[in-house]
C-alpha cells in the first residue's frame, strides 16, 4: 500500500496529514508522487497518522530501489 492509498482509506487529505505530522503539505505531495523520499522520522509520523507500519507503507519504494 502506498501513502495515497492509505490516506484515501483513512479519509484524510494531505493537508490533514500535514497538520498532524508537521510535515509540509507540499513535501507530502512530492513524496506521494515519488519525487522525494521521506526520512525515517517522517515515515514513522506518517505511518502513525495512517494507522499502519512504516515498513508496510513504504515497502513499494524499497522494492523499486532494488530493481
Amino acid at each position: 500500500m502506498d501513502i495515497k492509498e492509505a490516506r484515501f482509506h483513512a479519509g484524510l487529505s494531505q493537508y490533514d496529514i500535514a497538520l498532524k505530522t508537521g510535515i509540509p503539505q507540499s513535501k507530502l505531495s512530492l513524496g506521494e508522487r515519488g519525487y522525494l523520499n521521506f526520512n525515517e522520522v517522517e515515515k514513522k509520523k506518517i505511518a502513525k497518522v495512517l494507522n499502519c507500519k512504516p515498513h508496510d507503507l513504504f515497502l513499494q519504494s524499497v522494492e523499486a530501489h532494488k530493481k
